[in-house]
């Protein structure tokens, strides 16, 4: 409790800290140094939270990274420290984010000069126009992309209807995604205050070749972002493996595109 409680005073007042900084570098014509600042934030962070917090998390499948962009990612969100960490090794890296979060104060100005791409939860077809148009952007930049499929953070052992908003920018940007698999929720659940010492994993899996359907692709990364969790979440917590089960959090949205799902088997 006493780690976890100095870890979270030192991440949001260093995240305080960093923010009024972002907003003095956010009228400079480039966002390539408010770009540098995330990334050493993000760094920041992820020693605090090894060093204060007990919180130790691998990086696997590195050699699936891919060294140049631009590169589209598809994550399991078990957590808001997931984009940190990801941003602590992916300088630069463009983020599919709520486009609630662009209304925060401080934050928001920054997100937009980031370049950071906005969607609306409740999806449509306008709104894939604009993912696109946005991803279009972070492509041309060369950047990598990570986009949520699920949509909402998810406890460890949980998984949401995927949204097939990743599917329309791996046709449209003709890019192999990369799945990401995760145990982080098991030190770092969701937004809860309270974090736990011990390790947990992010691993970069083989990517997903271009050209598949759209029933193809989004049931293979589903199987394989899910059945990969759950063995993670089975290594570092010493419970036996047991498939995430799916829960409806946003009942009545359809996400970026419609929802699809397929049932899945233990490996």
């Amino acid at each position: 409790m006493i780690r976890s409680l100095a870890f979270n005073l030192f991440f949001y007042g260093f995240t305080i800290v960093t923010a009024i900084v972002g907003i003095i570098l956010v009228p400079i014509p480039t966002p390539v140094l408010l770009r540098g600042l995330l990334h050493y934030w993000a760094k920041g962070v992820v020693w605090a939270a090894r060093v204060i917090g007990g919180m130790t998390v691998e990086f696997r499948g590195r050699e699936n990274l891919p060294l140049r962009g631009p590169a589209l990612f598809a994550n399991k969100h078990h957590s808001e420290s997931d984009g940190i960490y990801l941003a602590a090794i992916i300088p630069g890296i463009a983020f599919v984010a709520m486009k609630e979060l662009f209304h925060y104060p401080l934050i928001g100005t920054i997100l937009y000069r980031l370049q950071m791409i906005r969607v609306d939860a409740c999806g449509g077809g306008r709104e894939r126009e604009n993912l696109s148009e946005f991803a279009k952007r972070a492509y041309d930049g060369g950047r990598h992309i990570a986009i949520y499929p699920e949509g909402n953070l998810m406890a460890p052992g949980e998984r949401e209807r995927y949204r097939s908003g990743i599917y329309y920018l791996y046709r449209d940007l003709g890019l192999p995604v990369t799945p990401v698999a995760t145990s982080l929720g098991l030190l770092w659940n969701r937004r809860d205050w309270r974090k736990h010492a011990g390790r947990a994993a992010i691993e970069f899996l083989p990517s997903i070749e271009t050209g598949l359907d759209k029933q193809t692709f989004m049931r293979r990364l589903e199987e394989t972002i899910e059945t990969n969790s759950d063995r993670l979440i089975a290594e570092f917590s010493g419970r036996p493996y047991t498939s995430s089960q799916l829960v409806l959090r946003s009942q009545g949205q359809t996400g970026i595109g419609q929802p699809v799902t397929a049932p899945r088997a233990a490996p």
